[in-house]
Parts: C-alpha cells; structure tokens; sequence
C-alpha cells in the first residue's frame, strides 16, 4: 500500500495499550424562556392555560430546558374574581399535577413580588437563554434582561386581532427579532390587514400527543365545543368591526335544530343574556357551566374527548381578516381522533378538508357537514388522528420553531 499511511490509535501513557475512541460530547440542551402575560390570573378557563402548557411540556419532551415566565397585573379581591394567593395556589396546583413546578416562575406587579422561581434565578436563566418565546401579550417585562436573550420570537395567537392592534397602537413587536402565527393565511394575498413589513412565519398550534391519546367511540353522541360569549377582542377597521363569537354564533344558531345533533357547549355567558340564552336553548344547544365541565386542565380534556366531534364557529376578527386561523381546541379535538366541523376562515388553503376537518360558511353547508360526518363517522374519526400526528405534533411543530431561529 505504497503512499498510504495507517494512524493506528494512540496507546495510553501509563499502560501502553490502545485507548478506547471517546464518545463526542453532546451539545448542551438549548434554554428556552416561555413568557406569557396575564395567563395565571385565569384559573377557571382551562383552554387558555392548555396553550402555554403545550410549548412549554413539548419542548421538555424534545430535550429543551424550558421554563414558562407569566407577568400578572395588580390582583384586587374585592373587584377581581380571586385573590391573589388563590391563583396562585391554583398556578402551582396545575404545575405540579403536570410536572414542572420547578419550572415556572409569575411575576406579580412588575417585580413587587415572585411566586415561584425567584428572580435571581429567572435572571440566570435569561442571561444564559437561547431563545425567549412569546405567545401574545405587549411589551417585555422591565427589571428582567429579557432583551439581552439574542433570540426573541412573539407567538400570534389572534391573528388579524394582532395585526390590528399593532396599526392602532404599540404592541412592542419592535423587541422581537422572529415572529410566528397561527393564521395560515396572515401574509398571503387573501389576509385583508397588512402587515407593516412584519415576515409572520406560519406555524400551527401544538399538542403533545401522548397528553391527549386518541379516543375514539361511536357511542358519544354529542358535538361540542367552549367557548366565551363576548370575549375581549373587539375593533373597527375601515368601518368595519372585528368582534368576537357572539354574532357568529347567532349567525348559526338555527344549526342544532335543523341538524337535529346534540350540540353541548361550555359557554361564559352572562345572565343577563337572557334572550340569548332562550334563543340557544330554542334551537336546541345544551349550555353547560364552563367552570364545572371545563375549568381545568383534566375535566377541559374529559369534556372533549367523551364527545362525537366539534362543531363550533370562530370569533368574527378571525373570519372577516381570512386570517386562516385554527384553534388550539381545535387540534386537540383532532388529537383526540374526534372529527371537527368549524367555521371557515379561510384555512382551507393551507389544510387538507372534507375528511376529519371540514369548515363551513353558511348554514347548508353546516347541515351538510354533520351528515357527512355521520355517513361514515370512523372514517372521519381515523382522519382527524392522522391530521393530529402529522401536522399538529408538539415534536413537529416546536423542533420547526427551533430550526427556524437557528436552534
């Protein structure tokens, strides 16, 4: 073998023999700061607290040391629904039922008080952070260096709401350096709010499969959803306003009747809505207690997966922007092998419908959804899973949200 030169391994000093090749080191994990705002101050509604826990658990199955961050406002008993140690009794409650109690820090009244990790810690842990993700709110915390993290994402959760809201005031969008959304349709011709330069990276809400296992029986036989009633996302634009649920659900409200389906909902109403109420309960909607059926993380998921399907109409904004919007509910009715029958906007152009997934934009077609479903119900509820496991996987949608920050 003349010009060729074999490198046997090195012998060890002291014993003269061949060393064993030495595994590579792997690289630390990367740290990843989940902010939020206000999220702790709302106990009673399961969903919301759903969202965070999704990224912050999922990315703890993908090996990211994850930490979840919430800011929460002055907390007054005598106007507010709790107390202060009550939520955060509750916060710690869900944390600890889930297993990241050591993970979790609130930061009350911009720094007067922290429940949780302490802020020397939090400190620490944004000095050393890779990537800090923020899913909604306006403006970072002050006193804390989250601005010194060089990876800084906001997470749209209300796109053409966000849109909106940035053209008519400050969202300090400007202290982000990445931005993702889970309208599929914010940047495209369709999506009726411009977007101020801004790149809105498409993403879609995820859910940690292993936390919601399929379940799937032709015996339920009620539809459902959650939903509030109001809402707080209301705005005008060209002289147009961009609400909430209220109008579409009354758009729709006939649907139940002539479905002839049971449809239950865990809706935040008021009493005062008294005529809306009866006009519901005409047209054959089961209103339930949202705060029994649905106030925590365990019975939000029970609701859900002991029904037939969703059906469900989406906030006004989201409809009117063609944001393309989809629910986080949404994908865990889908996780959960339940088919879903929502109210289009405009996502058919970015998903697969008419199987497991199908939208609506006017009553016939509602009607003609349910007797679609029902014509071959295990075929949609085999649907809906596979739609889950390739497009809403925490593992597929955050590993993205990594490779697409340089992670």
């Amino acid at each position: 073998m003349t010009g060729t030169t074999l490198l046997s391994p090195p012998s060890s000093p002291e014993t003269g023999t061949k060393a064993k090749p030495q595994p590579s080191a792997k690289p630390p994990a990367p740290i990843v700061l989940l902010r939020t705002q206000q999220w702790s101050s709302w106990p009673d509604f399961a969903g919301s607290t759903w969202v965070p826990m999704q990224y912050l658990l999922g990315f703890l199955r993908l090996g990211v040391d994850a930490f979840w961050v919430d800011q929460l406002n002055h907390v007054d008993p005598l106007k507010d629904a709790h107390s202060l140690d009550y939520l955060m009794h509750r916060f710690d409650s869900t944390a600890r039922e889930f297993g990241f109690q050591d993970r979790y820090c609130v930061v009350y009244e911009s720094g007067r008080q922290y429940f949780g990790l302490s802020r020397e810690r939090v400190t620490e842990l944004a000095s050393k952070a890779d990537l800090l993700l923020s899913i909604s709110g306006k403006g970072l915390p002050k006193g804390l260096p989250f601005l010194e993290i060089p990876r800084r994402a906001y997470v749209d959760v209300d796109p053409g709401f966000t849109q909106l809201w940035a053209l008519h005031g400050d969202m300090g969008l400007q202290q982000f350096n990445y931005f993702f959304t889970v309208g599929q349709c914010v940047g495209l011709p369709c999506f009726r709010i411009p977007t101020q330069g801004i790149e809105w990276r498409r993403i879609l809400p995820p859910v940690v499969l292993d936390l919601w296992p399929p379940r799937i029986d032709e015996n339920c036989s009620r539809f459902s959803t959650v939903a509030d009633w109001w809402g707080s996302q209301h705005i005008r634009y060209e002289g147009e306003l961009y609400g909430g649920k209220r109008d579409e659900f009354l758009r729709f409200a006939e649907v139940p009747r002539r479905a002839r389906q049971k449809v239950e909902i865990a809706l935040a109403i008021y009493p005062e809505d008294h005529k809306e109420l009866g006009l519901l309960n005409r047209n054959l909607w089961k209103i339930k207690n949202p705060y029994m059926h649905a106030g925590d993380p365990h019975s939000y998921r029970e609701f859900i997966q002991f029904s037939r399907g969703e059906f469900s109409v989406a906030k006004g904004g989201y409809v009117k922007s063609r944001s393309g919007w989809i629910s986080d509910r949404t994908a865990c009715y889908l996780a959960s092998g339940k088919p879903v029958l929502v109210q289009s906007t405009e996502l058919e152009e970015c998903l697969p419908t008419g199987t497991g997934l199908l939208t609506f934009r006017t009553v016939d077609e509602a009607l003609a959804g349910f007797e679609k479903i029902d014509s071959d119900y295990r075929s949609h509820c085999d649907a809906a899973l596979d739609l889950a496991r390739k497009h809403f996987d925490s593992d597929t949608v955050l590993r993205s949200i990594l490779e697409q920050v340089g992670l």
